[in-house]
């Protein structure tokens, strides 16, 4: 599969939600493609180096729209972990690339001493109704789920998130997050 690449340092997965502005023509090609394709683009992590890392995310954009400041917005939704094999930089800088699609962390029910997990984190995405309103009540009683968000918004660095992101599962996500917030 060959998908566009965005490379930021931000962290975005499977089920997460987040809004970029656009303002660079290379990634206002990217929207633009991915708006008239249909099939997204791949938003990669940059580490502390400012390097691509291998593992990024499929992303659909769900909405758009001109900014007061005459930027685009857009408003993702991650798909799929990926894996980079390769990539191409076109003329203009932009990064293409060909990647292989990883599997999901398998859904596990929240246990009851596992509850402070989600409820800590609808706490925190209270105070961002509009990230908040994108997501299933449902979805707070899946753990892995939970620590994919939580891994988005926790302030580590992309090494330590890439480790997390990296495994076959959720539990050295959820022993990472029990040793900050407890």
């Amino acid at each position: 599969m060959k998908l566009p690449l965005f490379p930021l340092s931000i962290c975005l997965l499977p089920q997460g939600f987040t809004q970029l502005r656009i303002f660079e023509p290379r990634y206002k090609r990217l929207v633009t493609e991915s708006l008239k394709s249909g099939e997204g683009f791949g938003l990669c992590m940059l580490n502390s180096n400012n390097e691509l890392m291998p593992i990024g995310t499929w992303v659909h954009i769900i909405d758009f729209e001109m900014l007061e400041d005459g930027l685009l917005g857009i408003s993702l939704e991650g798909k799929q972990r990926f894996k980079i094999n390769n990539f191409d930089v076109e003329s203009d800088g932009l990064k293409r690339g060909d990647v292989s699609l990883i599997a999901d962390w398998p859904q596990t029910d929240i246990k009851h001493k596992q509850l402070y997990l989600s409820e800590t984190l609808q706490e925190i995405l209270e105070q961002y109704p509009q990230h908040l309103s994108h997501y299933k009540q449902d979805d707070f009683k899946n753990l892995s789920w939970v620590c994919q968000r939580w891994l988005e918004i926790m302030p580590i660095s992309a090494e330590e998130k890439y480790q997390c992101i990296n495994s076959h599962n959720h539990e050295m996500t959820q022993e990472l997050i029990t040793s900050i917030i407890k």
